[in-house]
C-alpha cells in the first residue's frame, strides 16, 4: 500500500516518525513524508522520500505573521468550567496554549501548504495517512482522497484527552460563551473548503498509534494501537573518543534541541548543573550550544558537543541528566540508563510579561513568536511583539519525572529549590546506588515487551484495509 506521513517541520516531530516509516517501507510499502518545503533536506537525511509543500523559505513559527498562543485568563476559564484539578490543568494548558497554536498555523487557508498536501494526496492516492498532533490537515487530505488515517502520538495524548473533557463540559462552556471545541473550529474552514464533513474522526483519526509505556499515557476514548517507541536520533559519524569504553563513570547532560532555538539562557540551570558535576569523579558529555551556555565556561571534566545522537552516547553512560523531553526520556529507557529529570514543578501555563522593560529587554526565559536564535532574531528584535514568560522546565518534565521516580529509575532535579551541593548529592546517589539501575532495567523490560514498529505493520495493514472496505 501507499503510506503518506504528514509531519510538523521540526526534527522533534520528524525523528519519532522515522522508525514507523522505515518499518512500513521495509515491509514493501511505498512511503512518502510530506512537510513544509524548507524541511525537505532534513527528511531526506533520514533516507526517506520527502514531499515538499509550499515555499521552501517559509517556516510557520518564524514568519512575519505567526499566530500568538492563547492567553492565560481564557485557558483558566476553561479549566474552571471543566472542573480540572491541578494535575489535569497542566494537560489542558499543553493542548490549549501550546498545541493549538502550531495546529492553527499549519491549517491556514491563506498559505499554500495545506492545499499542497491535499493536492498531493489526490494525485498520489495513498491508502493510509499518518499524521502528528499538529498536522490535522493530514486528516482532511485522507478524507478527500479516500484513505484511512491515524495519528501517531509520542507518549501521551493531550489532544484526545482534552477533547473528551470539552465534550463532557459542553453545556457549561456554551453557557459561558466559550468555544466548546476550539480544535474543530480550527479545522472547519479547511474541511468546508474541500467539502469534508467535520466529525470526531477528523479530529483524532480513525485510530491512534500510541507509544506511551504503560502508566504514562492519558485515558481517552480513542482507539489505540500500542507500539514501542524506537528512538531515532539522526545519523552522524561516530567520534573517535566515543569508540573506547569510558575510564570513569560517564554522565550525559542533554537539555533538548527545540528550547535552545527559541529561548535564551536556560534560566541559569546549565551553570548550576555543570558546577554540581565539576567536583565529581565522572566524565561528562554535555550536548549544549552557545545559547544554553550563555557565556559560561564548563569545568575540565565536561566535554561539550552541540549535537550527538543519543543512541550513540547513552549506551556508554552510567546516568543521564535531561530536561524531561519525551524523546530523550524514551531514548534513555531504551538504553536502560538511570535518569535525573530536571523539573521545577511549576505550572506550564504561558503568561504574558506584565511590563516591557524600559532598557534593553532581557530575553532569558522569554519566548517571542517569530524569533529563532541563529535563524531570525536581529531583524525583529525591535518590533513590539508579545513577550511570553516560559516556565523554567520542559512541558512534559513533570509527568516524565513522576514516571521515572515512581519506578525507582531516577530522581528529580530542581534548580530553583536545590543548591549546587544538593544537586551534586542527588547525582552521586543515582551513580552509586544499585536500586536506580534496577529501576531503569525494569522500565526497559516494560518498554521491550511492547510491540515494535515491525510488529505493528500488519496491524496497520489490516486496519487500513478494513477502513477502505467500509467506505
Amino acid at each position: 500500500m501507499r503510506v503518506l506521513f504528514a509531519i510538523d517541520p521540526s526534527i522533534a516531530h520528524l525523528y519519532p516518525m522515522v522508525p514507523t516509516a522505515w518499518a512500513l517501507q521495509n515491509a514493501g510499502h511505498e512511503v512518502r513524508l510530506a512537510s513544509f518545503g524548507g524541511f525537505a533536506d532534513q527528511i531526506a537525511a533520514t533516507g526517506l522520500t520527502p514531499v515538499p509543500l509550499g515555499d521552501e523559505s517559509w517556516a510557520a513559527r518564524i514568519s512575519d505573521d505567526p499566530l500568538e498562543p492563547r492567553g492565560p485568563e481564557e485557558a483558566q476559564r476553561y479549566a474552571d468550567i471543566m472542573g480540572l484539578n491541578p494535575e489535569e490543568r497542566e494537560y489542558w494548558y499543553l493542548f490549549y496554549q501550546y498545541l493549538l497554536t502550531p495546529t492553527a498555523d499549519y491549517l491556514r487557508t491563506d498559505r499554500p501548504e495545506a492545499a499542497a498536501l491535499i493536492e498531493f494526496a489526490r494525485t498520489w492516492r495513498p491508502d493510509l495517512v499518518i499524521w502528528d498532533l499538529t498536522q490535522a490537515a493530514g486528516a482532511v487530505a485522507a478524507r478527500v482522497c479516500g484513505a484511512a488515517h491515524a495519528r501517531l502520538v509520542f507518549a501521551y495524548d493531550p489532544s484526545g484527552w482534552s477533547l473528551d473533557r470539552l465534550a463532557a463540559a459542553r453545556e457549561g462552556l456554551v453557557a459561558a460563551g466559550l468555544d466548546p471545541n476550539p480544535l474543530a473550529t480550527l479545522v472547519r474552514p479547511l474541511a468546508e473548503q474541500y467539502g469534508v464533513e467535520l466529525d470526531d474522526e477528523l479530529l483524532v483519526g480513525q485510530w491512534t498509534i500510541d507509544t506511551a509505556p504503560p502508566g504514562l499515557g492519558l485515558p481517552t476514548h480513542t482507539r489505540k494501537v500500542p507500539m514501542r517507541y524506537v528512538p531515532y536520533n539522526g545519523a552522524q559519524p561516530l567520534p573517535q573518543w566515543l569508540r573506547e569504553p569510558p575510564q570513569r563513570p560517564r554522565v550525559c547532560l542533554t537539555l533538548g534541541e527545540s528550547y535552545r532555538r527559541f529561548i535564551r539562557g536556560d534560566w541559569n540551570r546549565t551553570p548550576m548543573l555543570l558546577d554540581a558535576l565539576a567536583d565529581l569523579d565522572v566524565e561528562v558529555v554535555a550536548t549544549l550550544n552557545d545559547v544554553q551556555l550563555d557565556g559560561y565556561t564548563p569545568p575540565p571534566n565536561v566535554r561539550t558537543v552541540e549535537y550527538l545522537p543519543l543512541n550513540q552516547i547513552l549506551p556508554t553512560c552510567s546516568a543521564v541528566i535531561h530536561h524531561g523531553g519525551l524523546g530523550t526520556f524514551q531514548a534513555a529507557v531504551a538504553a536502560g540508563v538511570p535518569q535525573l529529570v530536571c523539573d521545577t514543578l511549576e505550572s506550564i501555563m504561558l503568561r504574558m510579561e506584565e511590563e516591557t522593560p524600559e532598557t534593553e529587554p532581557d530575553d532569558v526565559g522569554v519566548y517571542r513568536s517569530g524569533v529563532e536564535y541563529g535563524v531570525r532574531e536581529a531583524d525583529v528584535r525591535e518590533q513590539p511583539t508579545i513577550r511570553w514568560v516560559m516556565p523554567a522546565k520542559k512541558l512534559e518534565a513533570t509527568p516524565v519525572g513522576d514516571y521515572v521516580i515512581s519506578r525507582g529509575a531516577g530522581v528529580r532535579l530542581n534548580h530553583q529549590t536545590q543548591s549546587v551541593a544538593d544537586l551534586r548529592e542527588s547525582i552521586q546517589a543515582v551513580l552509586s546506588e544499585a536500586s536506580y539501575r534496577k529501576g531503569a532495567q525494569a522500565i526497559y523490560d516494560v518498554w521491550r515487551a511492547m510491540p515494535s514498529p515491525n510488529d505493528v505493520v500488519p496491524v496497520l495493514e489490516s486496519l487500513a484495509l478494513d477502513a477502505r472496505n467500509r467506505r
